[in-house]
């Protein structure tokens, strides 16, 4: 009797960026034998950078009138442990104030340096998730997904990667405003987002929305642009596999809502591309690249 092979193809690839990470305690009473998780710090061998883990809102509810000075108190750690990462995590911290330590430097692998820090988050901090959505908290990780497609882009054609997260002037009843464009070179004007299923969809699609009508935008003040760019649409999106696992009606929802930002972008004459991750969205947008090339 023959054993079932396993298929693993449906599997994604697994992220090859490494970085160091550590989480910031803070004791609000010190030694009170309360410590919250206020941030974490990461470092990548090159580049380091930081988040504080507690919205504002979290710290009002929490804390009170005191809340703005435990603000304070937590961006001047946070502040300091970046200097401590930048240094590779060598030697022993110290932020000069009582009750503020850094948690044992751990490795993680993910899709970039913003994709650790946000995973260290969701590991050492509960308060994380309090409040977070209203302040955008969260939301980095898919409305800023073109710095993933930026790191797969320089796997699949280097010459590109300079064209990602680009400001593009645009001349307004007069005034000369820069409008933020995912991906922008000489052909493609294109905007990239990240849309999953689950709670928070209701945001990201409004997120994707925005990233529609700003193309638009730039499409319409377009004076400034040289070579009249294909505007683009790029949504990132669950695997045919992944969706069926939802209840029925999270299905239904999420496709009705897809559908939505379909007709939006066919109103406007906007190419909707979706692909299932970064390093296909990579490829696509090199196809694009070369077809509009072509029929020039």
């Amino acid at each position: 009797m023959s054993s079932p092979v396993a298929n693993f193809s449906d599997f994604p690839a697994l992220p090859s960026y490494e970085a160091q990470w550590a989480a910031i305690y803070m004791e609000p009473i010190v030694q009170s034998g309360e410590r919250l998780t206020i941030g974490v710090v990461a470092f990548d061998g090159q580049e380091a950078a930081g988040q504080l883990a507690i919205s504002r809102k979290a710290l009002e509810c929490l804390y009170g009138d005191t809340a703005a000075g435990l603000e304070k108190m937590m961006t001047l750690a946070l502040d300091r442990a970046l200097r401590f990462a930048k240094g590779g995590f060598r030697g022993e911290f110290s932020s000069g104030m009582h009750g503020i330590s850094l948690g044992k430097k751990r490795v993680a692998i993910g899709e970039d340096l913003q994709d650790v820090i946000e995973q260290g988050i969701s590991l050492t901090s509960s308060l994380s998730t309090v409040h977070a959505g209203e302040e955008g908290r969260g939301d980095h990780d898919r409305t800023m997904y073109w710095k993933r497609f930026k790191r797969a882009m320089e796997k699949v054609n280097p010459t590109l990667v300079e064209h990602f997260g680009r400001s593009v002037d645009v001349r307004v009843r007069g005034a000369v405003i820069s409008l933020p464009c995912d991906y922008f070179s000489s052909r493609v004007a294109a905007n990239i987002c990240s849309v999953t299923a689950g709670y928070r969809q209701s945001n990201l699609f409004d997120v994707a929305s925005s990233r529609i009508l700003r193309l638009e935008q730039l499409r319409e003040h377009d004076g400034l642009i040289e070579h009249h760019q294909q505007p683009t649409m790029m949504l990132v999106v669950p695997t045919d596999q992944h969706l069926s696992q939802l209840k029925p009606n999270n299905q239904q929802s999420y496709r009705e809502r897809l559908l939505l930002l379909q007709d939006m972008a066919d109103k406007k004459d906007f190419p909707l591309v979706t692909i299932n991750d970064p390093l296909e969205g990579a490829r696509r947008l090199q196809d694009i690249e070369n077809s509009l090339k072509v029929g020039t």
